[in-house]
């Protein structure tokens, strides 16, 4: 997480360096290209008018300028010299006559000392500033005029105008700038430049960057990056400072417009137009204070109600058309500019005083910008009072670009910061998940060995139980019948070689078992095949394939073996076949062994009845392994079939 907000940091300040650094690279490319244009000829050097001569006459409201200067019936007299830059007195509290009474302001240039000159020659104003329109006349002919309200009338922009476009045309001798403006807003007017193209366009543009084109790009890439964040916000409505960026980067815009816009036709009243202006200067404060309290989270539950009401009041008593004791809204708006700053300087002094106490990094820089931004927005106001010169730049826009990038730099740790915390929990995640791992792989291994051993105890006790049943009762019988000599020396062999099948078996049955059956059967055969044939039995194995049996174990296959070696036992010990058949066959559930010998038959149901011992071994091992066994038996010989099922869901107790 520190790791991102120091990478954060870093391209943070890069970027803040890159834009501060912008403006004088643009001002380097336009030098460097006024230095490799034409050669300048003596006498074409540009001329910095810094005076001119002031005539103000009465005016009868915003009306278009004449064609000719003449027209205009100056007096004579009445020229007065002036410096330039020129200012006008502004009125701070207007009456109810500012809005009424207009007077013109005529400025005359004097350019009769200028050399001919075989190349056009422009004029350069970098700002005029008032309540009304402007207009230009070289020689006594209009060459120029503002356009638009004369509210927002461009005053803004500068001028760059052509004084003799047309082909060998003289310079004009004079040049006389009309003023159009209302008699208690002040006004102000830069020095002029007068020269070449080349000479003047790269001021020109320099100057139309920073007052124009700068704010403009800033404001909308600050709305722009707002619009994303509203986008997260609709997807993640937990997090409100998405929300808040959005709301503050929509006032900055709305604020910001009044500097780029003007000069022609805007769709919206003059009055709703400076209403939207001053409102979202209060709807900036009282946002970027939000916003505040949700980085340090230490609200001001009073300060916050005190700023909501101040908004909501001041949006309604400022309403056009509302308010009669306002006379008009854009001659009372220097007077409302001034009364928010302290307002404003209460309420981020507040917020940078608790950004300190909780030591948070990001609200102390939002903070004191903002209080930087306050210091901007007094000297604007003095700007616009007409108290600092008008060749002064506006910088409220780049209080509020700087903003821009503050909140973005904000929103930017935010965003690393949230993968980095994803990247840790998830780092942690995996942790956990590999010392889970590890107790699973302890438990298992436990597991592993508690089964096996299981597994040996169950073999141990199955191979007890079946040497002490089969084994150990042969050869217990045997040894009785040599004691009591009623065995002869053929049936003891006999009986011996029985006891020594069963432990071939038994070792058998302690080797791995795979799931088939026919190699279950190959086995007896091995075994039993020779014993068979000597009795004189003719033994014809018509086994087919079958399905392989899952459940097929070392304890399933012993069963099966006993039961098969039961069957042929009998067959070889009481009855007098001469012929064995041994099969298979197989449905879709159940696999079928079949024996079959053509000696007398016997009574199956007498048989069990009787409760014979090797009838009843088998029943008991069919049932253990979920199997069950049949007799048919008759005059032409017997037939026993073991029916196994393919799949088994429980496994039987082993008997």
């Amino acid at each position: 997480m520190r790791q991102g907000n120091n990478d954060g940091g870093r391209a943070g300040r890069r970027i803040a360096a890159f834009w501060r650094a912008l403006p004088l690279i643009v001002l380097l490319l336009c030098c460097a290209r006024a230095s490799v244009a034409a050669p300048v000829l003596p006498g074409d050097q540009p001329i910095h008018i810094t005076e001119a001569e002031l005539q103000s006459v009465p005016g009868s409201g915003f009306t278009a300028p004449p064609l000719l200067s003449v027209d205009a019936e100056l007096p004579r007299g009445g020229w007065k010299p002036v410096g330039l830059p020129y200012t006008a007195d502004r009125e701070l509290v207007p009456t109810a006559s500012s809005g009424m009474r207009t007077v013109t302001d005529w400025y005359r240039l004097d350019l009769g000392r200028l050399p001919p000159s075989a190349q056009p020659r422009l004029l350069y104003l970098p700002r005029w500033k008032t309540l009304g329109h402007i207009a230009v006349y070289g020689d006594g002919v209009l060459i120029y005029q503002s356009h638009g309200s004369p509210i927002h009338n461009g005053y803004n922009h500068p001028l760059l105008l052509p004084l003799n476009p047309a082909a060998q045309a003289p310079t004009p001798a004079s040049v006389l700038i009309r003023v159009d403006r209302l008699r208690n807003s002040g006004s102000g007017v830069s020095t002029v430049w007068v020269g070449h193209e080349e000479d003047l366009s790269w001021r020109y543009q320099a100057r139309h960057l920073l007052q124009v084109q700068l704010p403009f790009m800033g404001s909308a890439a600050f709305l722009a990056v707002g619009a994303f964040a509203f986008a997260v916000w609709l997807g993640k409505r937990r997090e409100p400072l998405y929300l808040l960026f959005f709301a503050i980067s929509a006032a900055a815009f709305l604020r910001m417009l009044h500097y780029y816009v003007g000069g022609s036709y805007i769709p919206m009243s003059d009055d709703w137009f400076e209403w939207m202006t001053v409102a979202s200067l209060l709807w900036l404060i009282l946002f970027v204070h939000l916003f505040l309290e949700r980085l340090h989270r230490q609200p001001s539950p009073w300060l916050t109600r005190l700023s909501v009401g101040l908004v909501l009041a001041c949006n309604l008593a400022t309403l056009p058309h509302v308010s009669r004791s306002i006379v008009s809204l854009y001659l009372f708006t220097p007077l409302l500019n001034l009364a928010v700053l302290p307002v404003a300087v209460l309420i981020f002094s507040m917020n940078l005083r608790k950004a300190y106490r909780v030591q948070l990094p990001e609200g102390r820089l939002v903070a004191a910008w903002t209080m930087i931004a306050v210091a901007f927005t007094g000297y604007d106001a003095l700007l616009q009072n007409n108290i600092l010169g008008p060749e002064s730049v506006y910088t409220s826009p780049y209080a509020i670009i700087g903003l821009f990038f503050v909140f973005s730099y904000i929103m930017y740790l935010r965003y690393t910061g949230a993968f980095a915390e994803v990247a840790r929990l998830n780092k942690g995640l995996a942790h956990r998940l590999s010392e889970r791992e590890d107790e699973l792989k302890q438990s298992y291994e436990r597991l592993r060995v508690v089964e096996n051993e299981q597994m040996l105890n169950a073999e141990r006790r199955r191979l007890m139980q079946d040497m002490h049943d089969g084994l150990g009762s042969s050869l217990i019988g045997a040894i009785r019948s040599v004691e009591q000599g009623s065995m002869s020396d053929a049936g003891i062999a006999d009986m011996l070689k029985a006891c020594m099948d069963d432990l071939k078996l038994a070792i058998d049955s302690m080797e791995i078992v795979d799931p088939d059956l026919l190699l279950l059967l190959a086995t007896l055969r091995f075994r039993l095949a020779p014993r068979i044939e000597g009795a004189g039995i003719a033994l014809r194995w018509e086994v087919q394939p079958v399905p392989p049996l899952p459940w097929l174990d070392p304890g399933s296959a012993l069963h099966i073996l006993r039961i098969m070696q039961e069957c042929i036992a009998n067959v070889m010990r009481h009855t007098r076949a001469t012929t064995l058949r041994v099969s298979t066959a197989a449905t879709d559930e159940l696999v079928c062994v079949t024996i079959e010998d053509n000696g007398p038959g016997f009574d199956v149901a007498e048989a069990l009845q009787r409760g014979g011992r090797g009838l009843r071994n088998q029943q008991q091992r069919a049932r253990a392994i979920g199997g069950t066994v049949g007799w048919q038996s008759g005059s032409e010989g017997t037939r026993f079939t073991l029916w196994l099922p393919i799949e088994r869901e429980t496994a039987p107790a082993t008997a």
